[in-house]
């Protein structure tokens, strides 16, 4: 796949391990309120993610999971207009519930174009 999706699949795969790294030792969302440099850094990444999904065209973006891609787009735009006004409750909802499944599928996505010649 030789096109920006396959270059912003890869991207978006570094943001949800980066993700992973960043929350591996919280346990609460009130481990992630707590954590000033945690919600910094989780939010820049959902945020990346977010921008990532918003510039798929529509074709590249059909297929991904729906639910996933729409939250994450639907958080960047709500972040990047009122970062002092998130709620960090969604914000854990997203990286606990949504980006591992989302991380799954997308390292599938990768490891099937990788062996493909598209």
């Amino acid at each position: 796949m030789k096109h920006r999706g396959w270059d912003y699949l890869n991207h978006m795969v570094q943001n949800c391990e980066e993700l992973s790294e960043f929350m591996r030792d919280v346990n609460s969302y009130e481990e992630l309120e707590a954590d000033a440099k945690t919600k910094r850094a989780v939010t820049m990444c959902l945020l990346d993610l977010g921008e990532l999904f918003k510039s798929l065209s529509d074709e590249e973006r059909a297929m991904y999971p729906s639910e996933s891609w729409q939250s994450i787009i639907g958080f960047r735009n709500r972040a990047s207009h009122g970062y002092h006004r998130l709620d960090f409750a969604i914000i854990y909802r997203i990286v606990t519930d949504l980006v591992p499944p989302l991380y799954e599928f997308l390292k599938k996505k990768q490891q099937e174009l990788e062996n493909s010649d598209v």
